[in-house]
This record gives C-alpha cells, sequence and structure tokens, in this order.
C-alpha cells in the first residue's frame, strides 16, 4: 500500500500526484464510494491508521501541521465555519418545511432549501470551493 486519499474526483486527485517522487511505484488504484464527504474522511482515515500506506503522513504519528498563513486562518475560522455550517443546515430544513407547508412537492421543496443553503455559505466568503460544488451538484440533478 502506498498511499490513501478521498476525492471528489479520484481521477484529477491522481493526476495531481503525478509529480510525486513515489508515482512511478503506482501499479494500480481502488475506489470505494461512501454516502458522503465527512464518511469519506473518517473512513480514509481509518484505513491511514491500520493499513500502513508508505506515503500517508496526515493520520500518522509522522504528520506536523504546516506553520503557514494559510493554516492560521483556517484554524481560526474553524468555530465559525462549524457555526455557519450548522446554522446552513437549519435553513435549508426551514425552508424545505415552509415550502412543503405551502403545497410544494418534498422534490421542489429539498431544491428550494438547498438554494438557500448554498446562498447563504456564498455570502459569507469563506466557503467558496464548497459552494461551487453544491451548486454543481444541484444543477446536475436537474
Amino acid at each position: 500500500m502506498l498511499y490513501i486519499g478521498s476525492a471528489f474526483d479520484p481521477a484529477e486527485r491522481c493526476k495531481a500526484h503525478r509529480d510525486k517522487p513515489w508515482w512511478p511505484e503506482v501499479v494500480s488504484r481502488t475506489e470505494e464510494w461512501v454516502e458522503s464527504r465527512g464518511h469519506a474522511y473518517s473512513r480514509e482515515m481509518e484505513a491511514i491508521a491500520t493499513e500502513n500506506a508508505r506515503y500517508n503522513l496526515m493520520g500518522t504519528s509522522r504528520y506536523q501541521t504546516p506553520d503557514t498563513p494559510a493554516m492560521r486562518r483556517r484554524n481560526a475560522l474553524a468555530g465559525i465555519r462549524g457555526r455557519y455550517l450548522r446554522q446552513s443546515g437549519l435553513l435549508c430544513d426551514d425552508i424545505a418545511g415552509a415550502a412543503r407547508e405551502a403545497g410544494y412537492s418534498w422534490a421542489e421543496a429539498r431544491r428550494m432549501g438547498q438554494i438557500a443553503e448554498i446562498e447563504f455559505l456564498d455570502r459569507t466568503g469563506i466557503f467558496v470551493d464548497s459552494v461551487t460544488r453544491r451548486r454543481r451538484a444541484l444543477a446536475n440533478r436537474t
């Protein structure tokens, strides 16, 4: 086992790894799809802890969080990000519930809630990549 990772687009992630010194050792890859991003992260960390992949650092005792401006900003925003994500989920549920009460179908109501959630997260300015992915996923479902 060389490396364990998770990605929205495994093919693109592999392309990004091609400049790694270990890439010539790659013979094959295996994909396992799970129900959500959170589950993917959990499964990834469990696998890293148990599989002893040669080139994984994160999730092992060898890993040290880099002290960079980006990491300091991420850590400073962690609490706010969590609160905004919880609030956006509640907003999604509230909008969907109100739409259902107004007579919209479950699918229409859920879509309205998701649109409100995406707009809320977009206005915070700290979920740029997530908003882009969510918009793309919502567009692909229609």
